[in-house]
């Protein structure tokens, strides 16, 4: 949910030339709104999962269950443990790198573990899952299920509805955590960014004009 705002890596490093305070009570305002938002995510992502689903999670207790005890051992599908999943859930600052369209982001939510980027998206693409295929399926095949169900891709997704059924949002199915934060925040996030840099703006701007009233430059 890419939102784009121009100008934005050029006014940082003016500020970061002329007005640093400014810049650091910017930066600041930001992480606190960011810092919010990862609490709210963390906060969708549920502590138990629906008991169908239970051979996702780790759940017993005083063992520590690796990809090789698992029930998805065979597929290497990641479990899903609450503590791992709400941790996964961060926030980014810092310009990254451009991606294949050529932006980057300055600001960033993201879901870094596999089984919270699963719960998030599931079903989004498609409410049936991905395209069976079966236990004959090449193991490094991600695009299709290599289950011996053939509905067991919708019967998850289903199973994830009926505990969290957030993920429609404006029509769109888009995700349960992030997603649903960013949804909740109704764009008073870019909006405080936008507003922060046009004021600190105008008082650089303010602070140049003065240095040239007095015979510096610019």
């Amino acid at each position: 949910m890419p939102v784009k705002v121009e100008g934005l890596r050029e006014t940082r490093r003016a500020l970061a030339k002329f007005a640093p305070d400014l810049k650091k009570e910017v930066d600041k305002d930001a992480r606190d709104r960011l810092k919010f938002m990862v609490k709210e995510a963390r906060g969708f992502a549920p502590s138990t999962l629906p008991r169908n689903l239970h051979g996702w999670a780790i759940t017993t207790k005083g063992l520590k269950i690796t990809a090789q005890t698992s029930a998805f051992s065979s597929r290497t599908f990641p479990l899903y443990q609450a503590g791992e999943v709400k941790a996964g859930i961060a926030y980014d600052t810092g310009f990254s790198r451009a991606n294949k369209y050529g932006f980057r982001s300055l600001y960033e939510l993201r879901n870094k573990s596999a089984a919270g980027a699963i719960y998030e998206l599931a079903g989004r693409i498609n409410p049936e899952g991905l395209p069976w295929v079966g236990p004959t399926a090449s193991p490094t095949n991600r695009t299709v299920s290599k289950s011996r169900n053939p509905k067991a891709g919708q019967h998850f997704i289903d199973a994830i509805d009926r505990q969290d059924n957030q993920r429609q949002i404006r029509g769109k199915k888009e995700g349960r955590l992030i997603f649903r934060t960013v949804e909740n925040d109704n764009g008073k996030f870019i909006s405080s960014v936008i507003a922060g840099m046009k004021k600190v703006e105008a008082v650089t701007q303010g602070r140049l004009d003065a240095i040239k009233a007095f015979g510096g430059e610019r």
